[in-house]
């Protein structure tokens, strides 16, 4: 079963998806979220300036990968993503 997309401020991986490494490929008006981008902190360390680090292995915005729901943050909490709009392949 494929996952939703992650996107900036509809999204959270422990703290609300910040997104920042594109901004011309928008879900529902957001940026969509990429490997990397940051996580708004939410507690100490590793909470405190979390990171995307996981990502899709199918598809990538200026090859760099795109996030989706499962995905991990570098504190270990997993996104939500936009069920409506899946990635095929992924997260099986």
């Amino acid at each position: 079963m494929s996952k939703g997309i992650a996107v900036k401020t509809l999204d959270s991986a422990g703290g609300t998806q910040l997104a920042g490494g594109q901004d011309f490929f928008k879900v529902e008006g957001q940026d969509v979220v990429l490997l990397s981008d940051p996580v708004q902190g939410h507690g100490l360390q590793p909470h405190a300036s979390p990171v995307m680090a996981e990502a899709s292995s199918w598809m990538s915005l200026d090859g760099v990968s795109v996030c989706q729901e499962g995905h991990k943050a570098s504190c270990g909490h997993p996104s939500t993503g936009r069920s409506w709009f899946t990635l095929p392949g992924d997260l099986s």
